[in-house]
C-alpha cells in the first residue's frame, strides 16, 4: 500500500495580535485507503499563558495526538481556511493548480476565514500574498477579466483576496469601519435583476425581520453595483487588522467523529451540537427564526457553508451573523433548502416546526415565530427593496419569493 504524507504547521493569530504564532503540527497521510490526520500542539505553544484551542471541541488543549479520518484527515476548522470556487480561479492564474487543500492553504491569505495561518516548516513564519491598494473600479474590472479568461497583473490578482470563500467574484476591503467582503456581478447573473441589490436588499429585510445579519452598504461603480458586506472575524484597532476564529456549521458537524455515519446535515443538528461550542439558548432561537426566514424568502442555497460561529473566547463561541442570504430566483411552490429542516428539506410550516425541540421551543412558541416572521416579510419586503433602489418591474418578477410559507408537503 502506497501513501504520500503531507505536513502542515498550523500557526494562529492569538486574541487582539497581529502577528501569528506556531500551535502545533498536523501529518495527513494519503493512502489508497483513505486519508489519515494527526495533530499535536507543540509544547511551547501550550506553555502560553494565553494559548487558545483551534477547535475547543475537537482538538483541546493538551499533549494527546488527535487522530482525524474524516474530511480526508483535515480538521474542519482548518478546511475553513481554504479557497473555494472562485479563490481557486483566482489562484489558478497566479500560481498554477495546486494540491488540495495543502497547496492552496499555503498560500496564505488575509481575506481567508477565522484565525489560521499555515507554513511547512516551524521555522518558517506564513508569508501573506500582499499587493498595493486598488479602487473598486480596478478590482470590479479585474473580476470580469477573471471570469472572462482575459489577462490581469498579478499583483491586482492579489488584491483579489483568493483566500476569501465562496463561488462568486469579491474580495476584501478595508476601510475606517473595519474589513468589509466586496460582491461583485457575475457574468452569469440574471439580466432583469442586480445580484448585489438583491443581496443587500435582502439582508436589509433580515434585520426587519429580528435576524442578527451582517452589515451591508451598496456602492455604485461607473453604473455598476457593488455590494459590501462587513465581516464578523475582523475588526480594525488602531489602524491593525485583528482576527478571530471561526468555524462554519460543516466544522460543527464534524466535530463528532461519528458523524460521516450520519450524513445528515440539518438546522436542528447544527443548533443541538452548537452548544458543544458554548452558545446560548437566545442563539438557538436565533437560528430557528433565521431558519423560518430562510424558507420565507426562498432561499435554498443555505448549505453548511453559509453559517458558522465566531470565537469569542479560548472555549465559547456564539452564532455568526447571517451572510450569503438572498432568493433563489427559479421559482418553486415548495423549495428544498441545503440543511434539512425538520423530517425533510421541504420548505414547509409543518416541516419548520416538527424540530422545535431542537431549538429548545415549544410548538406553540415556534409557531409564534413563524408566524411573526411571514407577517414582517410580508409586511415589508416591497418597501426594503424600494429603498435598495429595485424598480417596479424586478419587484413583480420577485414576488413569487415572497409568498406564503406552504403549510404542508403535498403529497403527488
Amino acid at each position: 500500500m502506497t501513501s504520500e504524507r503531507g505536513t502542515l504547521f498550523l500557526w494562529i493569530y492569538l486574541p487582539g495580535e497581529t502577528s501569528p504564532v506556531v500551535a502545533g503540527r498536523l501529518d495527513v497521510d494519503h493512502t489508497v485507503a483513505g486519508s489519515v490526520g494527526r495533530f499535536a500542539y507543540g509544547r511551547s505553544y501550550l506553555d502560553r499563558p494565553n494559548a487558545i484551542p483551534l477547535d475547543p471541541v475537537i482538538l483541546p488543549l493538551n499533549l494527546n495526538e488527535f487522530t482525524l479520518t474524516a474530511l480526508k484527515g483535515f480538521p474542519g476548522v482548518v478546511l475553513d481556511a481554504c479557497p473555494d470556487r472562485w479563490g481557486k480561479r483566482v489562484i489558478h492564474r497566479l500560481y498554477g493548480a495546486q494540491i488540495d487543500p495543502e497547496g492552496y492553504l499555503l498560500l496564505n491569505d488575509p481575506g481567508r476565514a477565522g484565525a489560521l495561518a499555515f507554513s511547512r516548516s516551524p521555522n518558517e513564519l506564513p508569508v501573506e500574498l500582499s499587493s498595493r491598494e486598488f479602487s473598486l473600479k480596478e478590482l470590479l474590472t479585474a473580476t470580469i477579466a477573471v471570469e472572462a479568461d482575459q489577462e490581469v497583473a498579478p499583483e491586482l490578482l492579489r488584491a483579489l483576496h483568493p483566500g476569501t470563500g465562496g463561488a462568486r467574484p469579491k474580495c476584501n476591503v478595508v476601510d475606517h469601519d473595519g474589513v468589509w467582503i466586496a460582491k461583485f456581478p457575475s457574468i452569469v447573473d440574471p439580466p432583469w435583476v442586480s445580484i448585489p441589490r438583491l443581496e443587500h436588499g435582502t439582508m436589509r429585510l433580515g434585520q426587519k425581520c429580528g435576524i442578527n445579519t451582517a452589515r451591508t452598504r451598496l456602492e455604485v461603480v461607473d453604473g455598476t453595483d457593488v455590494c459590501l458586506v462587513k465581516r464578523f472575524d475582523r475588526e480594525v484597532r488602531d489602524g491593525q487588522v485583528v482576527r478571530h476564529g471561526y468555524v462554519s456549521a460543516r466544522t460543527v458537524f464534524y466535530s463528532d467523529q461519528n458523524f460521516a455515519k450520519y450524513g445528515v446535515e440539518s438546522y436542528g443538528r447544527l443548533s443541538t451540537w452548537m452548544t458543544r461550542y458554548g452558545c446560548q439558548s437566545n442563539e438557538r432561537e436565533q437560528l430557528f427564526r433565521r431558519m423560518v426566514f430562510n424558507v420565507a424568502v426562498r432561499n435554498s442555497d443555505d448549505h453548511d457553508l453559509n453559517h458558522g460561529l465566531v470565537q469569542v473566547n479560548s472555549s465559547q463561541y456564539r452564532l455568526a451573523e447571517a451572510f450569503d442570504v438572498l432568493p433563489v430566483l427559479t421559482p418553486h411552490s415548495i423549495h428544498q433548502h441545503a440543511l434539512v429542516i425538520g423530517e425533510t428539506a421541504a420548505g414547509t410550516v409543518s416541516n419548520l416546526v416538527s424540530s422545535a425541540a431542537a431549538f429548545g421551543l415549544l410548538r406553540s412558541q415556534a409557531l409564534e415565530i413563524v408566524a411573526d416572521v411571514q407577517k414582517l416579510v410580508k409586511t415589508y419586503w416591497q418597501e426594503t427593496f424600494y429603498e435598495a433602489g429595485l424598480g417596479d418591474e424586478e419587484i413583480r418578477r420577485l414576488e413569487p419569493c415572497f409568498r406564503e410559507i406552504p403549510a404542508h408537503q403535498v403529497e403527488r
